[in-house]
């Protein structure tokens, strides 16, 4: 895992970590800003290492990532992040 890889991580998690209320309601607008802006850099870099992942969860359209969240849970939001982030990482398919 290389040093950006971990302090995202590690930003992530404590964000999603400080969430006082339930994860069970909707993504609020500031997390979907951020879902989404993690998104599009994950796809990124997947096509920066030629990684030929296409599909739904992987695509540069920041609007589609971020409407998705606020239609799912946090919980959704979150555990989609990290399908992305493990494959970037080499442990998973796209």
């Amino acid at each position: 895992m290389t040093k950006l890889n971990r302090m995202i991580l590690i930003f992530v998690a404590a964000l999603m970590g400080s969430v006082v209320t339930s994860s069970a309601f909707a993504a609020d607008q500031a997390d979907c800003r951020l879902y989404a802006q993690q998104a599009v850099w994950q796809f990124n870099k997947m096509q920066a290492r030629n990684r030929g992942c296409i599909g739904w969860r992987w695509h540069n359209w920041y609007d589609g990532h971020y409407r998705w969240c606020r239609d799912v849970s946090r919980d959704s939001a979150r555990a989609e992040y990290f399908v992305r982030q493990n494959t970037i990482l080499g442990n998973g398919p796209c």
